[in-house]
């Protein structure tokens, strides 16, 4: 039985628990570690449209989805272009009002050093587990997508806006002090933008369940290598980490038509 790969479902827990939908049921990959696991690639994906293909065109999108869809707009990767607070559309103004038009946070964390980002207020701390953070604070509340975008552009200029995924899976990044970090930023807020920042300096610390980090990371994909297949040695963020120092991604992987198993040593059975 074959399925269409998904990211994994977050719990913030005191480790992040992990489930990951197969075969219709959602199963806690935290008990798979120590186990052996398979994903077997179809050769097919599948465009969130419906349109299945050998591969996508870009982003994860179809041809079409990706010069026409609005999940696929410029202003997706830069809020700072949104323009649906002004009334002006720029794929499909209904969709764009829903999206834009809704509480956003731009926050602090510590992944692989400090990062400034974005959320939707309905996301909270589900960014921060994708992410791989192991620190969060959240730096301002603001009305619409626009604004967060804007606060984030000039904090940029200060710390990072992304990433460095190679490090965030090298192990546990060394503490930071985020209320102190968030006092600094502050000052570089626009001040028409200034009344947005939250008096609330709460930390969220992030564990996870990795029993070993890979020492020299290797990046394994499905178009690469169709079969992948070893022991789950733990999980960070939206990777999947394996023997070898191999890592997979399972985030970039959505929409990839594959079948996922593993066997249960105690029982020797396949799933």
């Amino acid at each position: 039985m074959k399925d269409t790969l998904k990211k994994m479902d977050t719990n913030l827990q005191d480790v992040v628990q992990y489930k990951l939908d197969i075969h219709g049921e959602n199963i806690l990959m935290n008990e798979l570690i120590g186990k052996q696991i398979k994903i077997e690639w179809s050769g097919q994906v599948i465009c969130s449209c419906g349109k299945k293909m050998k591969k996508f065109y870009r982003s994860g999108f179809c041809y079409d989805c990706f010069y026409e869809s609005p999940l696929a707009s410029q202003s997706i990767f830069k809020p700072e272009l949104c323009t649906a607070h002004l009334g002006i559309e720029e794929r499909d103004l209904e969709w764009e009002k829903t999206f834009q038009l809704a509480p956003h946070y731009v926050y602090l964390a510590n992944s692989s050093g400090i990062k400034v980002g974005i959320t939707r207020g309905t996301q909270g701390v589900i960014r921060w587990m994708d992410q791989g953070a192991s620190q969060a604070i959240l730096f301002a509340e603001v009305p619409n997508r626009r604004f967060s975008g804007d606060i984030e552009v000039e904090l940029k200029k200060y710390v990072d806006d992304v990433t460095n995924w190679r490090k965030m899976l090298s192990g546990i990044p060394q503490p930071v002090d985020l209320v102190k970090m968030k006092e600094k930023l502050s000052a570089y807020v626009p001040e028409e933008l200034k009344q947005y920042i939250l008096p609330d300096n709460t930390v969220t610390e992030i564990n996870y369940p990795v029993r070993e980090y890979p020492k020299k990371i290797n990046s394994t994909k499905l178009e690469r290598t169709p079969t992948i297949e070893g022991e789950l040695k733990g999980i960070k963020g939206q990777y999947l980490l394996l023997d070898g120092d191999r890592v997979f991604n399972i985030r970039s992987h959505e929409g990839y038509i594959s079948k996922f198993s593993f066997k249960e040593i105690a029982q020797g059975r396949l799933f």
